[in-house]
């Protein structure tokens, strides 16, 4: 019976034009992902698409390697060097992760490597909070033990002595000094185009379930299909199976479209994530890690927004109604971020719901450097555990009550 429904999910037309929408959009990021990078470099020269990505490797090149203590100091006291003879780069102020200027003579690799990992460069007067101009090579040769000083003092300041105990405790384990290498965590906007990509693959999963159990029931299928020998148990089942197969292997199919292609173009990246993204990543992790985290993540919450779906399906008549609540939901996360911003109350509500991995401005790729968390009393827990925790707990929920609503239905 299973493989008979999933048989049936597969030949509608509807079905197919919505997974080729997904892989559509999955791979149009990927494209925007790969030939929308850009570099100038300093003598006004423009490189676009895989030409600038070979560029931002030749340049970082020797930025390659540990970040030791001394190594930071030389690099600042090299610059420095170079600002002073008019010959450097403009590091004070907003920098672009697509703009590096390199300089002639000695100084050129410090100065390549500063204008490059510029979200390493805004750590260091993030964590001593002072002006980039302010920081000199002794000060910056201090950033491993400023850096947990500064956990402990916002952790404390934002979320109370709790929150900065146990986000100490998480960094106790991380690998210091801090490793850089050129890859798609440093040389792509993967952190942008990833997440637009696992939300349009939900909301594609969540448009083929929504008609799972409504239409039939709308249509009175439902009906016939409870009078035979198997039974609305062991239908339901298999409607469910069928449906979060479906879902699994459409998300599996994309991410690893996307996946390889950058891959592909960037290689992996061992880059420390509190170099790529910032100070406040609390756990011993690269960017290859990050990436996992993200896709399973990103795979939770769909099989959640599934079941969610589904269930929602097997409550309601109308399918149409279904989906203006399961797109609802998985926007929600994304209003709460915009609209409840430093409220105590949206991460809770963001977090808790079954699109809660997923969204625009949310999701792993942010959770895991911002430093949030979620407190009770003297309870505390960082948010990545709670994204990856709620999800997993409701798609057997969701589930569960999906196949009691379905069997209940003969009832009504």
């Amino acid at each position: 019976m299973y493989k008979l429904e999933l048989k049936r999910l597969l030949k509608t037309r509807s079905t197919w034009i919505l997974m080729a929408s997904a892989l559509l959009v999955t791979l149009v990021l990927c494209c925007v992902n790969i030939f929308g990078a850009y570099y100038y470099s300093y003598d006004g020269e423009f490189f676009h698409a895989l030409d600038a990505t070979e560029m931002r490797r030749i340049v970082t090149a020797s930025a390659e390697g540990e970040w030791t203590p001394e190594r930071i100091r030389d690099v600042f006291a090299q610059i420095a060097g170079v600002a002073a003879n008019r010959r450097g780069i403009a590091v004070e102020g907003e920098t672009n992760d697509n703009y590096e200027i390199v300089t002639g003579g000695n100084n050129s690799g410090a100065a390549s490597i500063a204008g490059y990992t510029n979200t390493f460069l805004r750590s260091i007067p993030q964590v001593f909070d002072v002006y980039m101009d302010e920081i000199r090579p002794d000060m910056a040769a201090q950033y491993y033990t400023q850096r947990k000083a500064y956990i402990e003092e916002v952790m404390t300041l934002n979320y109370g002595p709790a929150a900065a105990e146990a986000a100490l405790r998480l960094d106790e384990n991380t690998t210091e000094p801090f490793y850089y290498e050129f890859g798609f965590g440093t040389g792509s906007d993967t952190a942008s185009t990833l997440p637009v990509s696992l939300f349009a693959i939900a909301v594609v999963c969540s448009i083929i379930c929504a008609p799972v159990f409504a239409s039939d029931y709308s249509t009175g299928a439902d009906d016939i299909q409870r009078c035979t020998r198997y039974g609305c148990k062991r239908l339901g089942r298999a409607k469910l199976l069928a449906a979060m197969t479906l879902s699994a292997v459409l998300y599996i199919i994309c991410t690893a479209v996307f996946v390889a292609l950058t891959l592909a173009v960037y290689g992996d990246d061992k880059t420390s994530a509190q170099l790529a993204l910032d100070a406040l990543v609390l756990i011993d992790i690269d960017m290859n890690g990050v990436l996992v985290l993200t896709l399973i993540a990103g795979f939770l919450s769909v099989l959640a927004m599934t079941a969610f779906t589904l269930w929602l399906s097997a409550r309601m008549r109308s399918s149409v109604a279904v989906l203006a609540v399961a797109l609802a939901v998985a926007m929600t996360p994304t209003f709460l971020v915009i609209l409840l911003r430093e409220s105590a109350l949206g991460d809770w509500l963001r977090l808790l719901l079954p699109s809660g991995g997923l969204g625009l401005g949310t999701g792993m790729f942010v959770d895991i450097q911002i430093g949030e968390f979620l407190t009770i009393g003297s309870f505390a827990i960082w948010t990545p555990f709670v994204m990856l925790a709620a999800p997993a707990i409701e798609t057997p929920l969701f589930a569960l009550l999906a196949k009691r609503a379905y069997v209940r239905h003969e009832c009504a």
